[in-house]
């Protein structure tokens, strides 16, 4: 029974360690925030152009929107609407500081500062959150949203691809600022949800661990 104790005690001293080094591998990633020289667009929408790296794939797209492949990890790229408006009408908003999965399975966090290849300073909010052996990714800007899942191998080069993908791009402000509404943003909110659980694997549910939100059309 001692022996079997022991092997338990040093499998989670172990995990501990691997963790402590992958958290310090992503402050690392995030340690930075001086703007890069100019990266050139590899890839344009109708409200953003931004760099896609050679390894990343670009799986399916919309004007919104696009699923990235890297390896097995699945991210989505959307522009971030809702906080668009709240930046032009509402600047005195902080960041949104609320995840968009359940918080107690949060893994890792980081806020901060980058500059831009234009040298403006965004802030960001970068979350992980651990679903079983998987990891759930979430960057947001006030411009820009990630979101997506990987394998732990993976996650190291992934936040640092989208952590070039998010200074690189362009985000045309003005023209969303154009074409969208209040309601545009509740239907697109709701998108945001049937968009991710496309991309999940077969054996995750985005009811499992998203946070509850009030159902604001009850009385259709």
């Amino acid at each position: 029974m001692k022996r079997v104790f022991l092997i338990f005690m040093c499998l989670m001293l172990c995990s501990c360690a691997n963790h402590g080094d992958l958290k310090k591998e992503l402050d690392a990633v995030f340690g930075g925030n001086d703007s890069t020289e100019k990266i050139r667009h590899n890839n344009f929408t109708e409200y953003v152009d931004y760099y896609l790296p050679s390894d990343i794939s670009e799986e399916s797209a919309d004007k919104l929107s696009c699923v990235l492949t890297y390896n097995r990890s699945r991210v989505i790229l959307d522009i971030n609407i809702s906080g668009i408006i709240n930046e032009r009408y509402y600047d005195e908003l902080p960041l949104e500081t609320e995840g968009f999965f359940d918080e107690s399975r949060l893994f890792y966090k980081k806020e901060g500062t980058y500059k831009d290849d234009e040298g403006n300073e965004k802030e960001y909010i970068f979350r992980i959150y651990e679903h079983g052996e998987e990891y759930l990714l979430h960057f947001l800007t006030k411009d820009l949203i990630f979101y997506g899942y990987g394998e732990k191998n993976d996650l190291i080069p992934l936040a640092s691809r989208i952590f070039l993908i998010a200074k690189g791009a362009e985000v045309r402000t003005s023209a969303v600022l154009a074409d969208f509404s209040t309601i545009d943003v509740i239907d697109y909110q709701k998108k945001q949800v049937n968009l991710f659980e496309t991309i999940m694997p077969v054996n995750g549910s985005i009811n499992d661990f998203v946070q509850e939100t009030d159902e604001t059309e009850s009385g259709e």
